[in-house]
C-alpha cells in the first residue's frame, strides 16, 4: 500500500501532466514544511515552502482583517509567471509555478478538480 507521500506526489505528477505551463508543484503545511512535491531540480523546494507560508501568513491576515472571511487562494504574477497558493483542506497548501503564457481559467479549473483528491489523501 503507498503511503501518505507517494499518493501526494503521484497526484502532483499528474497535475503537472495535465498543462506543460505548470512547471512545478508542492504541497506544504501551514508552517512552511515541504509534505511533498514535483518540481524540476533547479527549483529549490525549501525556499518555495518557506516563502509561501510567509506568503499566506500576510494572505491569511488580510483576508480576515479586511474580508471577514477565512482564505482560499493566493495568486502572484511576475515577468516569468506565477505562483498559486490555494488550500488543501486546514491542514495544507496546494503550491503551483506556472509560466506566464498559462492560461488561468484552465489552470484554476484544473485546482477545482484536483484539490478534492489532495483533501482526501491529507
Amino acid at each position: 500500500m503507498a503511503s501518505k507521500t507517494e499518493k501526494i506526489n503521484e497526484v502532483l505528477r499528474q497535475l503537472r501532466m495535465s498543462s506543460p505551463d505548470i512547471f512545478g508543484a508542492a504541497v506544504v503545511s501551514l508552517d512552511g514544511f515541504l509534505i511533498a512535491s514535483n518540481a524540476p531540480s533547479e527549483i529549490d523546494e525549501e525556499l518555495v515552502s518557506g516563502m509561501s507560508a510567509a506568503i499566506l501568513g500576510v494572505g491569511e491576515r488580510i483576508s480576515k482583517e479586511m474580508m471577514r472571511a477565512p482564505l482560499n487562494q493566493i495568486y502572484v504574477k511576475s515577468e516569468k509567471g506565477y505562483i498559486i497558493l490555494n488550500s488543501v483542506g486546514e491542514v495544507g497548501v496546494l503550491v503551483l509555478l506556472v509560466t506566464s503564457e498559462a492560461k488561468l481559467g484552465l489552470i484554476f479549473l484544473e485546482l477545482r478538480r484536483i484539490v478534492p483528491e489532495l483533501e482526501k489523501i491529507i
